[in-house]
Formats: structure tokens, C-alpha cells, sequence
């Protein structure tokens, strides 16, 4: 729907959305499509929580993610950071979680559809009381990480002759905006090892 506060959709779509909501198992939402849809600021953990468990409360949906939410937008996680934060509805109570991992200074289009991706692709695993929702974000995170890595790598080696690879220049043509998004494009094919057999190396705590 949206990011970086910015609503990339109709407004009269945005209700679409939240009537699809309960009819799903799972949802992967950025951290400005969750404040959008549940009307909760998220500004520390203590409101992350708040808003996961909204999610379960206003749309019954079993399972949540919320992909990436930057260090800059909460007050108690480390400079630098992203966190990604889950929930599921459990017989047993609300499984609550959150994984912190370093941020990268360069922007990569299509991050988020690749996480979902990886999310659904793990996700049977996660079904049930013994194997929770935060070992599919574990592994989508450390397959999305490894990806990047990859990926960084290649883009600053074709970058050697100076052209700048960290994020949009407001001012770039059409040109050299292809040309940018050409050197940072998310080297997938080439991942496929770190796709199957990812490297958990960020962990996921409890929130509650």
C-alpha cells in the first residue's frame, strides 16, 4: 500500500485491504502499512507489541509480520538498525517476537517482495505450537541478508568508476535512475545457495 509515509495506492483502496485482512493466514506488512492499519505509532517496542496484538484483535489474522521497522522511528533499538517483528494467535496464547539486524546504507528495490516471498516459502514450517512463526522470519531474514551481501558486493564492484549506488537523487534523469537501479538489482539467481540453506545468524527474542 504504501512506505516511507507515503501511500502509493488510492485512498478508497486502503479499506479493500482491511476486509481482505481476516480472510488471510498471514500478512507482511512495512511498518508504515501496520501504522496504517491499525492506527497505532510505532515509536518503541513497547508499541510494536501494541500494534501486533491490534492486528489479531481487529482483523483476526493468526499470523503477523511486520517486515522492517528503521532504528530512526523507535527509541529504544540500537542506531543503525532494522527490526522485524512477528506475532502469532496461538490455543496457547500470542507468541510475540522481534529480530534486530544491521541496516544497509545503499537502497535495494523489491526487498520487501522477496521477505514475503521467503516468508511463504518457509511458512508450512511454522504452523503449529512446536515450530513458531519467528524460525520462518529467522530464515527469511538470513536468506534476505545473503542475498544482499551478494548483491552489495557486485553493485560497489560496478560502481568502482564512482556513480552512486546509496539511494535516489532527486535531481537524477530517467537515465541515470536506470542505470542506478541496474547496479543494485537483487542478484537472486546467484543467491540460490543462500535461498535453501540460510545462515541464521539474527535471532529472535521475545516481546511478550
Amino acid at each position: 500500500m504504501g512506505d516511507d509515509g507515503k501511500v502509493y495506492v488510492s485512498p478508497e483502496v486502503v479499506p479493500i485491504y482491511k476486509s481482505l485482512l481476516p480472510k488471510a493466514t498471514c500478512a507482511t506488512p512495512n511498518h508504515f502499512e501496520a501504522e496504517l492499519l491499525t492506527g497505532i505509532k510505532i515509536t518503541s517496542l513497547t508499541t510494536l507489541e501494541q500494534t501486533l496484538t491490534a492486528f489479531h484483535d481487529l482483523y483476526n489474522i493468526p499470523h503477523i509480520i511486520i517486515s522492517s521497522i528503521p532504528s530512526s522511528q523507535m527509541s529504544d533499538v540500537p542506531e543503525s538498525h532494522l527490526v522485524c517483528a512477528g506475532s502469532s494467535r496461538l490455543v496457547s496464547g500470542d507468541k510475540q517476537f522481534a529480530i534486530t539486524f544491521p541496516s544497509l546504507p545503499e537502497h535495494y528495490e523489491g526487498v520487501g517482495d522477496v521477505f514475503s516471498s521467503l516468508i511463504l516459502a518457509n511458512f508450512e514450517e511454522a504452523s503449529s505450537d512446536s515450530s513458531p512463526l519467528s524460525r520462518t522470519a529467522e530464515r527469511a531474514i538470513a536468506s534476505l541478508q545473503g542475498i544482499l551481501a551478494r548483491t552489495r558486493e557486485h553493485a560497489l564492484r560496478l560502481a568502482s568508476s564512482g556513480q552512486d549506488i546509496t539511494g535516489a537523487n532527486p535531481d537524477e534523469t530517467p537515465e541515470e535512475r536506470i542505470r542506478r537501479l541496474a547496479l543494485v538489482e537483487l542478484r537472486l539467481v546467484q543467491s540460490w545457495k543462500e535461498i535453501r540453506e540460510p545462515n541464521v545468524v539474527h535471532h529472535a527474542q521475545p516481546l511478550a
